[in-house]
């Protein structure tokens, strides 16, 4: 596909021309004529220009364009599901920086749209057709909306107590920025927040899921009981307790005991991908319980959960799926089942993950670089002819302009030097 990557369209906010905005709703409505559209954003500056300039096509060509304004990924993702939708769209670029910026789908039944759908609307905006006069509608709803609705549902659902609970969120100056604060503290927990600018300029600068360090730092230096943070749109979390980072494969892993435990853990089974290292894979064995791995990205791991009937997924880097509830990537909920759990177990008891010694690297590229990377036959023979006591995986980034390397071998030295070794052959090779 020319558009989507592993996380609906994204690329630097200058691309976001008015024609192509345009373009990509006309796309959207050629695939769903008459569509009705919940649409938000993040914190970020060019977000307003993406989100009017949206929802005006949109409603332009025949469509209505309902406007939440600035809120989380999973409170759009519900709100499709809630006001039955036929999309769900989310303006964001996640993870990435200030001058990155993106658009995400979600269907009616709010999970990322199937792969066919992503391919149909990729097409379309390559081939535009010119539309028939059709006006439809815009509105734009209450400010607060959509985190307040989100809350009432996340609140309804579990009925939580967190009274007297110390909880430190760090929120990436972005989405979360309210909507993780007003959940706790309507809680009853004490909530000290950081990184809650909500001007866009700093989304994700050393801070978030992507510089857990500050976190880390802030729990070291305050007595807090738990500590969260979340990536720009809120799809994403990690965590910080008694002086340990649980990342998403951690945090998953804590919870499936729990729920093997209460036999709520369908079929006995949790789904990760390719990125999660050689040591949770064995804790899963010890603790009896089976793991499957997808490729990367939560789209893919929830469609093997759908299929597969399982209830419980997600990714090293936070995206986790507690399908019950939810059927995408939510930092929200994910955090907030999480403080309910530290309020009753020991999490770092419960986690006994030894992880392999790993080495991450990535070789920054253009997309022509990234597309001849499968092209490159001697490449992708040097790759399965590699050879060495560990685990590898040497992907494109579908979100960023890279191609991403992570060795995992018994021990450091090996790792570093097999990393070392793959980045030269991409150079060599791609350059």
């Amino acid at each position: 596909m020319n558009h989507f990557g592993t996380d609906g369209i994204r690329a630097k906010a200058e691309v976001f021309t008015k024609s192509y905005i345009e373009k990509i709703a006309k796309a959207a409505l050629m695939v769903e004529p008459g569509a009705t559209a919940i649409i938000g954003r993040d914190t970020r500056e060019s977000g307003f220009f993406i989100e009017t300039k949206l929802s005006q096509a949109i409603a332009e060509n025949g469509g209505k364009a309902i406007v939440a304004g600035m809120t989380a990924t999973p409170a759009i993702a519900y709100l499709a599901r809630k006001l039955g939708c036929d999309y769900g769209i989310m303006i964001s670029a996640s993870h990435n920086p200030p001058e990155y910026n993106g658009i995400k789908f979600f269907s009616g039944s709010g999970e990322k749209i199937d792969e066919n759908i992503e391919e149909k609307i990729d097409y379309h905006i390559d081939n535009p057709v010119e539309f028939e006069k059709a006006y439809g509608t815009r509105e734009q709803i209450d400010f607060y909306y959509g985190d307040d609705e989100y809350i009432n549902f996340l609140i309804d659902t579990f009925k939580p107590d967190l009274k007297g609970m110390r909880i430190c969120l760090d929120c990436a100056n972005g989405a979360t920025a309210r909507i993780a604060p007003m959940l706790f503290s309507a809680l009853g927990a004490q909530v000290t927040v950081f990184n809650k600018n909500e001007t866009g300029k700093d989304i994700n600068k050393n801070c978030g899921t992507t510089h857990i360090e500050f976190l880390m730092e802030k729990m070291k230096k305050e007595n807090f009981d738990i500590g969260f943070a979340y990536d720009g749109d809120g799809d994403r979390v990690k965590a910080v307790c008694e002086n340990k980072l649980f990342d998403g494969d951690h945090l998953v892993y804590v919870h499936a005991q729990i729920m093997k435990k209460h036999n709520k853990l369908a079929n006995n089974t949790v789904v990760g991908t390719l990125m999660s290292n050689m040591g949770t894979q064995r804790a899963y064995e010890k603790a009896g319980i089976n793991f499957v791995r997808t490729d990367v990205g939560d789209k893919y791991v929830y469609r093997e959960m759908r299929q597969k009937g399982y209830n419980l997924g997600g990714e090293e880097s936070g995206h986790i799926i507690f399908s019950d509830y939810m059927k995408t990537g939510d930092g929200i909920l994910s955090s907030l089942l999480t403080a309910m759990l530290a309020k009753e177990y020991s999490l770092v008891k419960l986690d006994d993950i030894i992880e392999y010694p790993k080495a991450i690297d990535s070789y920054i590229c253009g997309e022509e670089a990234k597309k001849r990377f499968f092209e490159d036959e001697m490449l992708q023979a040097y790759l399965k002819e590699v050879d060495f006591e560990g685990r590898m995986v040497v992907r494109p980034s579908g979100t960023e302009p890279k191609i991403r390397i992570l060795v995992e071998a018994v021990d450091k030295s090996v790792a570093e030097d097999k990393a070392a070794e793959i980045k030269n052959n991409l150079i060599w090779r791609l350059e």
